[in-house]
């Protein structure tokens, strides 16, 4: 028999009230949050399984010290360990001019030795051979030849990856008989690289595949040699 008690009021209707009321609303609502811990509970339980179901990452160290994922999928124009960096595709390609295109009798040897090396093998064999028909080495020394680039602009070509038109100025100081002059040299440079596993003879990863340098004249000529000095290009004398 339920506990209840009568309030004596003017009204002739008595009110009623329940002398439990308070415990059984507090029980109400312990039930309900009972109740709503079980999704959260099913839910946790469910992504531990599938955290479980994972398969574990693996990472190998090759020899060369570069970590690969296994079974990551790489994506269409990356590779791991090569030159797809675009930034860095760049300082290869002005680090390789600032070597090859900058040189004196004095260290003509070092430069080109550097330059060659950065070079992929058929490229650098017709490049050797080149030079050695047109003495190009004996020029150096004969003339006491000592070249300066100037970098201007390097631009990426559209279409074809890793592969970039550089404009510059070279300035070759030679001895003419007994007098020494200067010639400026314009030409546009375009160079193509391919990219390999680092390594320690190519920390790089990269390889230049092809060069080429042809001379450009008009309102190009000018807009070159109106542009400053990109901040590749090395100063006379830098040795």
């Amino acid at each position: 028999m339920k506990n209840t008690a009568v309030i004596e009021t003017d009204n002739p209707q008595p009110k009623y009230y329940e002398v439990d009321g308070a415990l059984k609303a507090n029980a109400n609502r312990a039930w309900l949050l009972a109740f709503l811990t079980i999704p959260i509970a099913l839910l946790a339980i469910g992504f531990a399984v599938f955290v479980r179901m994972q398969p574990p990452t693996v990472i190998r160290i090759g020899p060369d010290g570069e970590a690969t994922v296994l079974g990551k999928a790489v994506k269409a124009g990356e590779k791991n360990g090569t030159g797809s960096d675009e930034f860095l595709n760049e300082a290869f390609v002005k680090r390789f001019l600032s070597s090859y295109l900058n040189y004196a009798p004095s260290n003509v040897d070092d430069r080109w030795a550097v330059s060659l090396n950065m070079m992929t093998r058929n490229l650098r064999t017709y490049t050797i051979k080149a030079m050695a028909d047109d003495n190009t080495r004996g020029k150096v020394d004969d003339g006491e030849i000592e070249s300066v680039f100037h970098l201007r602009e390097i631009d990426p070509v559209a279409g074809e990856p890793m592969t970039y038109v550089v404009y510059g100025v070279k300035d070759v100081h030679h001895l003419s008989a007994g007098s020494e002059t200067t010639d400026h040299f314009i030409n546009e440079y375009r160079l193509r690289l391919i990219a390999d596993r680092r390594s320690e003879v190519n920390p790089d990863g990269l390889w230049i595949a092809e060069y080429r340098e042809r001379p450009i004249d008009g309102e190009r000529r000018e807009q070159i040699l109106s542009t400053p000095d990109n901040d590749a290009g090395t100063r006379k004398g830098e040795q």
